[in-house]
């Protein structure tokens, strides 16, 4: 009985998935897939960014989730553009599901008062793909066995394996520096659009636009410690998703390791279901930003599923600002 109950919340948890987006625990790793007015929101003058997440690998095949972004700052007098792309490919392994996305990201910053304010746009195409031949439909169910025969027709004439559309982000974010205290508040909006997302010919199905609110900070304590609260909420319709907590950092001003850094997440329905609890751990090293993530499930699956596991990767790298090898100073002669 617990088998059968936990097959058929995994039936439900993969329903929910194939309508979802791609979505990290370490969601403030990936700027330029939370939103795309952050283009540019770092200390340097260009970002490669890459991103690994795999949940349910003991479960027959892994959801995995991999993405790299690259984005390069430039200057038009005392504001700021910010270039990018994204890669995403995410694998619904156990239902033969594959998508993959390209975006073209552009930010722009404007500096009033020691206030940053920022817009972006990204637009970009996305690509699925499924193996009909493994998935089995109503059709085929048989009575008398009480099982699906994939050799009889799966009565879907309009069904397609593969589909792809336009898409459409937009976001806006606001920080400043104070004295000790720099926050960051934004906002995005996914598939402004409404693209038609679906394997049939009809009735046509636009995908819903996605709303992303979003929040850190960086708390000075002294030289040596910072603390950096977190907080992300995204909805679409009646679906929510949250995520909430703190990372605790130890900076060290000579050494080629720079800070090292543990905190806790927590992801929530927002009322309706609790998740998990998500250590994390890193550290930034020559320019390189590390993090490791373990998403601890407390939902009611892990009642069926003690030693499930989801493990996520980030890896950052911020290449320096150009500064010249040679300093002249020009001088009059006489």
């Amino acid at each position: 009985m617990r088998k059968l109950i936990f097959i058929l919340l995994l039936t439900l948890l993969g329903k929910v998935l194939f309508a979802q987006d791609v979505h990290l625990s370490q969601f403030y790793t990936a700027q330029l897939n939370l939103n795309p007015a952050l283009g540019g929101y770092y200390d340097g003058e260009f970002r490669v960014a890459g991103n690994y997440r795999s949940q349910w690998s003991q479960i027959n095949k892994p959801i995995t989730t991999s993405m790299i972004a690259v984005d390069r700052k430039f200057y038009f007098y005392s504001d700021e553009i910010d270039a990018g792309i994204i890669v995403i490919n995410d694998q619904f392994a156990g239902f033969n599901m594959n998508t993959n996305k390209i975006f073209v990201s552009g930010s722009y910053k404007k500096k009033i008062k020691y206030n940053e304010f920022r817009l972006g746009a990204q637009v970009g195409i996305v690509l699925k793909s499924t193996d009909l031949t493994t998935q089995t439909f109503p059709n085929q169910w048989t009575y008398s066995t009480g099982e699906f025969d994939p050799t009889v027709s799966n009565g879907e004439s309009t069904l397609t394996d593969s589909q792809n559309f336009i898409d459409v982000n937009v976001g806006a974010a606001w920080s400043k520096a104070f004295k000790g205290f720099k926050p960051l508040v934004g906002i995005s909006f996914f598939h402004v659009n409404r693209p038609k997302d679906t394997f049939f010919d009809s009735p046509p199905e636009n995908l819903k636009m996605r709303q992303v609110f979003h929040s850190e900070a960086i708390i000075d304590i002294s030289d040596k410690f910072t603390i950096e609260p977190k907080l992300m909420y995204m909805w679409t319709t009646k679906a929510q998703n949250t995520l909430v907590g703190v990372n605790f950092k130890r900076h060290f001003k000579t050494s080629k390791v720079q800070n090292i850094y543990a905190g806790v997440l927590y992801r929530d329905g927002f009322g309706r279901n609790y998740d998990a609890i998500i250590p994390i751990v890193g550290l930034t090293y020559n320019r390189f930003d590390i993090g490791f993530s373990y998403d601890i499930n407390i939902s009611d699956l892990s009642d069926y599923s003690p030693r499930k596991s989801t493990l996520e990767f980030s890896l950052i790298y911020t290449g320096p600002l150009f500064s010249p090898k040679n300093l002249s100073i020009p001088c009059d002669r006489y």
